[in-house]
């Protein structure tokens, strides 16, 4: 035989057993044992709250759905903040997929980069007409303004506010003091307007926290004042690049910060890496893993 031609039949029929393939099926929301190796689940006995920046979704269409529910419900937190989420009629199908849950999409249309809290019932309540946006009108300070919902913890009666957060990205000083200012103004709203209420500030803050330099960190200010503020995350901020949130980069930018009335009642904070259970983590789900902070009733 020719061996131009055997090598262009050989190509040909590679191409077509490759074209005849099946195409993985989207991930199961209601397999619990897909993510189990690599989750930590929230408990009964405590407050476990999940920040989560899904880049974009859904990155993968309704393979993303399907498989951020089966994570989520897994990881089986009490309260989930969500950033990046681009498409609320996608939002609304995630929701549908989480029986017991409840869905806050952004009262804002912010393009692809709108917030959202999923809550589970059974856990917690949702103070009605408590979803407010803040700072709306300083678009340079925060390009996409937080979300804050008031909700109560029904187990443990706990009242608290949810802000989620969504800060500037990326390098060079305009973006650094962006961050700076949101991370000023932050403080002030919560010194004057939600002091003596059990805060929880979390999200995508876009910058380290570890360094005690206030040019690098710009959330010094919270850093620098123990007795009102907590970031249950700095020993993770400060510990082995391994189980850091964004790791392409490597960094840590996501954070959760706790104010003075819940701090000694924080047991753990964790980094979920579900990657190891699902390869296509990275095409299908996010660049960043979810950050979990439990608290003790």
């Amino acid at each position: 035989m020719n061996r131009g031609l055997a090598f262009s039949t050989i190509t040909f029929l590679i191409i077509i057993v490759s074209s005849c393939r099946k195409a993985p099926d989207p991930p199961s929301p209601d397999d619990t044992t897909l993510f189990a190796a690599c989750v930590v689940p929230g408990t009964s006995s405590s407050l476990d709250i999940v920040t989560f920046n899904v880049e974009g979704f859904p990155k993968a269409g309704y393979t993303s759905v399907t498989a951020l529910a089966a994570l989520l419900r897994s990881i089986d937190a009490d309260a989930v903040a969500l950033q990046e989420v681009a498409s609320e009629a996608d939002f609304n199908r995630l929701t549908e997929l989480m029986p017991g849950w409840t869905g806050i999409f952004y009262p804002i249309d912010n393009d692809e980069w709108n917030l959202a809290f999923l809550v589970k019932n059974s856990e917690i309540e949702v103070s009605q007409g408590s979803a407010r946006i803040l700072f709306e009108d300083d678009f340079y300070a925060f390009p996409r303004p937080p979300f804050e919902i008031m909700v109560s913890h029904k187990p443990s009666g706990t009242d608290l506010y949810l802000i989620n957060l969504h800060l500037k990205c990326c390098g060079g000083t305009d973006n650094e003091n962006s961050r700076r200012a949101a991370s000023q103004q932050l403080k002030q709203y919560l010194d004057t307007h939600r002091s003596g209420d059990a805060v929880v500030m979390l999200g995508d803050y876009n910058d380290e926290i570890a360094s005690t330099n206030e040019s690098e960190n710009p959330f010094l200010n919270f850093v620098n004042d123990p007795e009102d503020y907590c970031f249950s995350d700095l020993a993770i901020a400060k510990g082995t690049p391994l189980w850091w949130s964004y790791p392409s980069w490597p960094s840590h930018l996501d954070h959760i910060l706790i104010t003075d009335e819940l701090v000694q009642n924080i047991d753990t904070t964790l980094v979920v890496k579900a990657s190891p259970c699902y390869p296509d983590y990275a095409e299908v789900l996010s660049d960043h893993r979810p950050v979990m902070v439990r608290i003790l009733k």
